[in-house]
């Protein structure tokens, strides 16, 4: 197992063609210096002359949907290397946790019991493993298909708590080497909140974490006080409408507020270039049987109403996507649009 000698004078040499890293790399100063005597200095790498025990931030400068990263840590030098901002700010965070730092929640940081007895006549600190790579999962077709590590609240509460906290929210999801924050489209909606997004926003943006829209949102699309007025814009289970889970993907009426709802949502999550609209938690088989929608499988209603928020989405903004859920199920025959792209994982 390799070590870290902390009693080193490091330097950490940051590239100038990655501006979303400067948060990071103060950071691994800063916990470097938590067992140290005192924490490297950070230089500008084209600036710098020392060769050795340096510690070489580096990156391809690609988009943020490039995520991967890589370390290797040696005697007097130790390298990072991200994809991108957001992958070397990845690497940074890889490093620092195989030094024994964790961070529990947001405000809070750790030290394992090997890394906090480190001594002046034993300063190496173990290494929990070397030679690290995770390559970028980015297949190629777009940001939105990759499996990011992304962050969904737990509810409403949780909702409140970061964005009442979001610097400290932001450093700690950058920490855990989340690529996106993930609100409920509910939260851009409320006027409310939008200062406290916006600020959000800029901290998340501070170490290339994206914000984003949306989870077990399809349903919202249809707010359900229409159910007491217009029950056949709802979902028909033994020949009675139901209020709970879904819509009735192929009635007319249905179709035109779903349209404007997703207007409504799309607008006020400006800025948002992914939005996820997957069908409601245990209920995604759960559709409409009346006799129009009979024809179609769950599945292609699911796809059905999904394709109708991704044209109103690229009228809005050409450049966003929308990622959509949907179980293993028999031939599909309602094709997809082309901002919308299949979820590789369910949260």
């Amino acid at each position: 197992m390799a070590n870290f000698d902390v009693s080193k004078e490091w330097l950490i040499l940051l590239p100038s063609n990655v501006p979303k890293v400067q948060k990071a790399a103060e950071d691994l100063s800063r916990c470097i210096g938590l067992l140290a005597a005192k924490p490297p200095a950070i230089l500008d790498a084209l600036e710098a002359t020392a060769t050795e025990n340096i510690i070489v931030l580096n990156s391809e400068g690609g988009g943020p949907e490039r995520n991967g990263f890589g370390w290797r840590a040696g005697l007097a030098r130790v390298e990072i290397y991200g994809e991108s901002g957001r992958g070397l700010c990845n690497g940074i965070y890889s490093f620092l946790a195989a030094l024994g730092l964790s961070w529990p929640a947001a405000g809070k940081e750790t030290l394992s019991q090997q890394a906090a007895k480190t001594t002046d006549s034993s300063p190496g600190v173990p290494l929990s493993s070397n030679c690290v790579f995770e390559p970028s999962h980015f297949d190629g077709s777009n940001a939105a298909a990759a499996p990011w590590r992304r962050f969904f609240p737990a509810d409403k509460k949780e909702v409140k708590n970061i964005l009442k906290k979001s610097g400290a929210f932001a450093a700690w999801a950058a920490r855990q080497r989340y690529d996106a924050i993930v609100f409920p489209l509910a939260v851009f909606a409320s006027k409310g909140n939008w200062q406290k997004l916006k600020q959000l926003r800029q901290f998340a943006g501070e170490y290339d974490i994206a914000i984003e829209a949306g989870g077990r949102d399809l349903s919202s699309l249809l707010p359900r006080k229409h159910f007491l007025f217009h029950r056949e814009y709802f979902r028909m289970e033994a020949g009675k409408r139901k209020k709970a889970h879904h819509f009735c993907s192929t009635n007319p009426g249905a179709i035109r507020l779903i349209g404007k709802e997703a207007e409504k949502l799309f607008r006020a999550a400006e800025g948002v270039k992914v939005f996820h609209l997957w069908p409601d938690r245990d209920a995604e088989t759960v559709w409409c049987n009346c006799p129009a929608c009979r024809a179609f499988s769950p599945a292609e209603q699911n796809r059905i109403s999904v394709n109708i928020a991704s044209y109103v989405l690229a009228a809005i903004n050409p450049d966003a996507a929308i990622t959509f859920f949907e179980e293993p199920s028999e031939e599909i025959n309602v094709p997809l649009r082309k901002n919308i792209f299949r979820a590789w994982r369910d949260s």
